[in-house]
């Protein structure tokens, strides 16, 4: 799209809303290849080929490790040069990914494929990179952006996982799912990319949020947006303060414990005696509720500090984990995803949003690329550590005393990261 056309456009609405929806969409496009995803088609995938759980969440863990290491460079990537040509060609990376998985005649082949995919997904679409493009673009209604973007891959994983038992139910295979996640990401993903995407509002001739908000800002109980903004932090920095490091080892706790939670939410219910068409639902409200606790997460945060609500979020999310070794009927599975995915999925927002208040938006893109490197390793951990766990002892109640731990701990280390002081000049 050329720049007149762009700033026709802009001229009917502030142009962060399109860059936001452009990352938005990634992330929905992105979710084929997220734990949920994953989980819902995993006895399909077993049964098929006869490849063992713990093989399947290797995959995961390879391919999540490639996102990390993906990660700080394209958080690095959106500060300097912006996102477009970054999420073009991540998009036909993953493409290919999917591609490549839908094919595989071996593991060895399904693992190549997750590597390609979930790296260029988690590392450069979705992640740290969508992040930094809700804090480049907003400052006061950072809460909503941030919360939008972070609802993507939920949501997306929810279409995902709808979709998916539909084509199933329907005749095709799950490699039939993967080769058309494909076809989806090179028609719209890297076009929208390519045409919409800009590097940040002062390119535009705006300022974040489309121009002054202070009177909007100023309402009755919304508190000020505290920002960092005026001291230009970096990254090395930043890594010298126990408040960032405090952050990154609660969220990689939280982020391990969400995604051992999401991927083994199929099989337990099943073993519980609900059905894997309800089992499959089970899992898409979790995501529908996840997606929508990231808008309300982030809404709170313009009224009430991010900070304590990530602990109210992590302490409500483990007693929401062991309610679940409680449910035994169709019904009760249903109501306990969907509280369970509004108080686990606010930790990815909230998150953000500590980082970019405490070390502002010049650097946020690498430190948290950085972050995201060893989220996605605690993500990919957590499923392998799980299924180790369930083929040791062939217990659910151990995995999710687990998590709960988990969650815990994450609340612990979110009340020790206080705000730091700014370096010496």
């Amino acid at each position: 799209m050329s720049d007149r056309l762009v700033a026709r456009l802009g001229a009917r609405i502030y142009y962060g809303w399109v860059v936001l929806g452009v990352a938005t969409l990634g992330g929905v496009v992105s979710a084929g290849s997220s734990q949920m995803y994953m989980g819902s088609v995993l006895l399909a995938i077993t049964q098929d080929t006869g490849w063992t759980n713990t093989g399947i969440a290797g995959a995961l863990l390879a391919g999540t490790l490639i996102g990390g290491l993906v990660s700080p460079l394209a958080g690095a990537w959106v500060d300097r040069h912006g996102p477009r040509a970054l999420m073009s060609m991540a998009a036909v990376v993953m493409a290919a990914g999917f591609a490549l998985m839908g094919w595989s005649p071996t593991l060895v082949a399904f693992y190549c494929g997750y590597m390609l995919c979930r790296g260029a997904a988690q590392g450069a679409i979705g992640g740290a990179a969508q992040r930094a493009i809700a804090v480049h673009w907003f400052l006061h209604y950072r809460g909503r952006a941030m919360g939008i973007v972070s609802m993507s891959v939920p949501l997306g994983g929810a279409a995902a996982a709808f979709g998916g038992a539909y084509a199933m139910r329907h005749g095709w295979a799950w490699r039939d799912t993967f080769l058309a996640m494909g076809v989806i990401t090179l028609v719209v993903l890297v076009p929208a990319a390519l045409l919409l995407l800009r590097r940040s509002p002062e390119t535009l001739g705006l300022e974040q949020d489309g121009g002054a908000v202070e009177p909007r800002a100023a309402r009755a109980g919304r508190r000020p947006r505290p920002t960092a903004d005026e001291y230009p932090w970096t990254l090395a920095q930043a890594l010298r303060t126990w408040a960032l490091r405090f952050l990154m080892a609660g969220a990689v706790m939280a982020i391990a414990a969400n995604g051992t939670v999401v991927f083994y939410h199929v099989t337990y219910l099943v073993s519980r005696g609900v059905s894997q068409v309800q089992a499959v639902t089970a899992v898409s409200i979790l995501a529908l509720s996840g997606a929508l606790a990231n808008i309300v997460w982030g809404y709170l945060s313009e009224f009430f500090s991010e900070r304590r609500l990530s602990i109210i979020s992590q302490l409500l999310a483990a007693a929401g984990v062991l309610l679940m070794l409680r449910v035994d009927t169709a019904i009760g599975a249903f109501v306990l995803s969907a509280v369970l995915g509004l108080l686990v999925r606010g930790e990815g927002s909230l998150t953000g949003l500590i980082v970019a208040n405490y070390f502002g938006r010049f650097a946020f893109g690498r430190i948290g690329g950085l972050m995201a490197s060893f989220q996605l390793v605690g993500l990919g951990l957590g499923p392998v550590i799980a299924s180790a766990v369930y083929d040791t002892f062939h217990s659910y109640a151990a995995i999710y005393g687990l998590v709960a731990v988990g969650y815990l701990s994450s609340a612990s280390l979110y009340l020790m990261a206080r705000r730091p002081a700014l370096p010496a000049q």
